[in-house]
């Protein structure tokens, strides 16, 4: 929608400019009528250019949408090559005026602003080469030491065109989807205040249990941590932003590393569920990358929460070591609780998501070995 309007509003200011171009090119035809071979040609020719400008700029009030049709445009493109090729016909070669050649430059732009940098150069091409063609071919401008540089220069003309309007309107259109982005989550990041963080708050000022408040608590920190994470600022070059962790509830790059990240979600989970977890990692580990280890940081953590609030486990035992090709990493979340029969059991979101998702969006495994009354396995392959 907001890129909508931006190509909109860039589509009427160029109807500013067919206008002030059209003018010049009237005023032209009346100084410089005794040059005029083809007199009612001319006149035709700026009759349906006035006539077409004034349909863009009627489109541009009523129907913004029309002005990016691929019809609209054409016609404009043609539009302006028949104006630049008409020029050399028209008048004669010794004319001090010329039809409003300056007029297709608006063309290349609104190609541009509708389908981006490359159309525009290509187009800007096109019109350069009915330039040419009028100047040397039909106004014979090939001798002499200022006429080739003359019309070379109006070629360049619209390549400068292209090549400005074009690149200049994807970084319009780039900053605006920046910008839209950013305004959608300043408004979600109001609405967690609002109503989340004033939420976890009443319940840690009315709850009876003393777990409860505290884990209200511990999240209220964590998202507060997240809100005002400067990594939630983006930049006009890149989308990304910090993602939440699941587990911790804090931004997820402020631990980097296998070893500390595993450790770091080890504690979140023994502080809230009060588990015993031991973490062992084996020192020929290979370094996943940022999006694995993100991955791994919420499947582990999800396993831990479901060994202690499904398992009822006392004791969990987090184990890495490289895996066989065509994987390099093997992590196991290995509990002590109650166990359950994967044969009979639903697999409830926790499993299906937050583990099983997650791993298989970096192209990893999951295994879940359990029975009944001997614990769970929840077995990781990235």
């Amino acid at each position: 929608m907001a890129e909508q309007v931006l190509i909109t509003s860039l589509m009427r200011a160029l109807s500013l400019f067919r206008w002030a171009t059209l003018l010049g090119a009237w005023l032209g035809l009346i100084l410089s009528r005794t040059h005029l071979i083809h007199p009612w040609w001319a006149l035709a020719l700026l009759v349906i250019t006035s006539g077409f400008t004034l349909t863009l700029h009627v489109l541009g009030r009523t129907d913004p949408g029309r002005l990016v049709k691929t019809e609209i445009l054409l016609a404009e493109v043609a539009l302006g090559v028949a104006l630049l090729v008409a020029d050399g016909f028209v008048y004669s070669t010794d004319r001090p005026q010329s039809l409003p050649w300056s007029w297709p430059a608006a063309g290349i732009a609104a190609v541009g602003i509708a389908r981006g940098g490359q159309w525009a150069l290509g187009v800007s091409m096109l019109i350069g080469i009915a330039s040419l063609n009028t100047e040397i071919v039909l106004l014979e401008r090939f001798t002499g030491t200022s006429q080739l540089p003359l019309a070379l220069s109006k070629v360049g003309l619209w390549l400068l065109v292209g090549g400005i309007a074009g690149p200049l309107s994807d970084r319009l259109r780039s900053a605006e989807r920046v910008i839209s982005v950013v305004r959608a989550r300043e408004e979600v990041a109001r609405q967690l205040h609002d109503g989340v963080l004033q939420t976890l708050a009443v319940v840690q000022r009315r709850s009876g249990s003393p777990e409860l408040a505290a884990l209200a608590r511990d999240q209220e920190n964590s998202l507060r941590a997240y809100l005002s994470d400067d990594r939630l600022k983006l930049s006009p070059d890149t989308n990304d932003v910090a993602p939440l962790d699941s587990d911790t509830g804090a931004a997820t790059a402020t631990v980097e590393g296998l070893e500390p990240t595993l450790r770091h979600v080890a504690a979140h989970a023994e502080r809230l569920h009060e588990l015993q977890v031991t973490v062992v990692v084996a020192a020929d580990c290979q370094e996943p990358t940022s999006h694995r280890l993100a991955a791994l940081r919420g499947a582990v953590g999800e396993a831990l929460t479901n060994a202690a609030k499904h398992g009822q486990a006392a004791k969990v035992t987090v184990y890495a070591e490289p895996a066989d090709t065509p994987y390099e990493l093997f992590v196991s979340v290995k509990d002590n609780g109650a166990g359950f029969d994967p044969a009979t059991a639903v697999e409830g979101i926790g499993i299906a998501r937050s583990i099983k998702a997650r791993i298989h969006e970096v192209d990893g495994e999951v295994l879940i070995a359990s029975r009944p009354g001997r614990g769970t396995e929840v077995q990781l392959w990235v």
